[in-house]
């Protein structure tokens, strides 16, 4: 599973991006708003995180074990 969420960020970059920012905003609603700076350093990691997997290209999908960390 993790593979074809990781194909579907390299292949829509724009469209992930959107879409976490898009689970962002549902979760600041429906919080009332009290853990807007949590959502917002979570969706910020989230977004920079998936612009290194675009630019890199690595991951699990190379084959390799993947060893986490950075």
């Amino acid at each position: 599973m993790l593979r074809q969420v990781l194909h579907f960020v390299r292949r829509n970059p724009h469209q992930a991006s959107r879409g976490v920012h898009s689970a962002g905003e549902f979760v600041k609603r429906r919080t009332g708003g009290r853990y807007d700076r949590q959502v917002d350093k979570a969706t910020g990691a989230a977004v920079k995180y998936l612009g290194r997997q675009r630019h890199h290209g690595r991951g699990r999908d190379h084959g390799g074990p993947y060893r986490g960390g950075r």
